[in-house]
């Protein structure tokens, strides 16, 4: 087969990950690149090796030599976009959050179920290897039963990580761009996809989100405090997420870190990184029947997930098969995350399935 001709919708700084995926890749090229603006879009075509470029996604999509298209834009427009691209018959990725609401959401399903095309909602977080790791030691059994998900969200200064345009910021704070709020939905949706890996759907959650209006129009959603019951067993999970805007963190990205501990029956897992680097612990250490060991031989470079998770497009794509997340797991990520939304806003438990719109 030739290789797959993929154009990205949308040149802004996570582009920069996704784009990696397609470095030297032998299966796959980034042929295309549109942004609204015109010098973004020729100057990233010119970084990224593409051979074309544009500013009307539209006039991208009609290229008949393009294969499929990563959409990395707004979140508001990403419903619309993804219907477009399916509807000219090009596979999608979708960044996340993937849909504002589940109404977009099914809209999305049902054009790729029409097309006949692969869609799959982007999560990167599912391809860290300290995650899958994680999976793998319970999947054989390593701390027994499954029964607690604990996760910690740690936001500190935006110094010191790499550079990122104010006008970036500006819209992923914008409620009406960029869903309900940056810490809760844009970036829970990790969070909601990861609990979702590692004990199954969720049944029930309560959640408490602090809202503060830092400028005029901007809200930020922080701290935030979650707690639910899966669908099985005795399996429970609480998500704790923490703003420290004078805190410096390291990382080679965002101004932030995620660490996640999983206990069992007979043992407890913890992953101490992900997308920064504060703690100095090994990246995976099992605890089991009074020994403790940890796991260094890891790959624990967060952009690595990006393309680990482009690889697999590519390749699903090529075999003709799904690749996570698929557009009913994205569904269930949404649903579970709206379901902590309105738990919030009306001070109360609420069941995910409540969570029809």
């Amino acid at each position: 087969m030739d290789r797959l001709k993929v154009g990205f919708i949308g040149a802004g700084r996570i582009a920069d990950l996704h784009a990696a995926a397609y470095r030297d890749n032998p299966d796959a090229e980034l042929y295309a690149v549109c942004d609204i603006a015109e010098d973004t879009a020729h100057r990233r075509a010119d970084e990224w090796g593409a051979s074309r470029w544009f500013t009307d996604y539209h006039e991208m999509l009609a290229d008949k030599a393009l294969d499929a298209v990563e959409i990395l834009t707004p979140h508001h427009l990403h419903a619309e976009m993804a219907v477009a691209a399916l509807e000219a018959d090009k596979h999608v990725a979708l960044q996340k959050p993937h849909t504002l609401n589940l109404t977009e959401m099914d809209q999305v399903i049902a054009a790729a179920q029409r097309s006949g095309k692969l869609f799959r909602g982007c999560d990167n977080f599912l391809y860290y290897p300290p995650y899958n790791k994680a999976r793998r030691l319970m999947d054989e059994g390593a701390i027994g039963e499954p029964m607690s998900f604990r996760v910690k969200v740690l936001g500190g200064t935006p110094r010191g990580g790499w550079p990122v345009p104010p006008e970036t910021w500006q819209w992923h704070l914008k409620e009406g761009q960029s869903g309900r709020g940056l810490t809760v939905f844009d970036h829970g949706v990790h969070v909601c996809a990861l609990a979702i890996y590692f004990l199954g759907p969720v049944d029930k959650v309560f959640a408490w989100i602090e809202r503060r209006e830092v400028w005029p129009g901007i809200v930020l959603d922080s701290p935030a405090t979650v707690i639910w019951k899966h669908s099985e067993g005795m399996r429970y999970g609480m998500w704790d997420a923490i703003t420290s805007p004078e805190l410096v963190i390291p990382t080679r990205y965002y101004g932030g870190d995620e660490w996640v501990e999983i206990t069992g029956s007979r043992g407890v897992i913890w992953v101490n990184r992900c997308s920064g680097e504060m703690l100095e612990a090994p990246a995976v250490v099992l605890y089991r029947d009074g020994e403790t060991r940890a796991f260094q031989d890891l790959e624990t470079d967060w952009g690595m997930s990006f393309v680990r998770q482009g690889q697999d497009f590519v390749a699903a794509i090529r075999e003709g098969r799904p690749c996570t997340l698929t557009g009913a797991e994205a569904r269930r990520v949404l649903q579970f995350n709206l379901a902590v939304h309105l738990s919030a806003e009306e001070a109360r438990p609420v069941k995910v399935d409540e969570i029809v719109d």
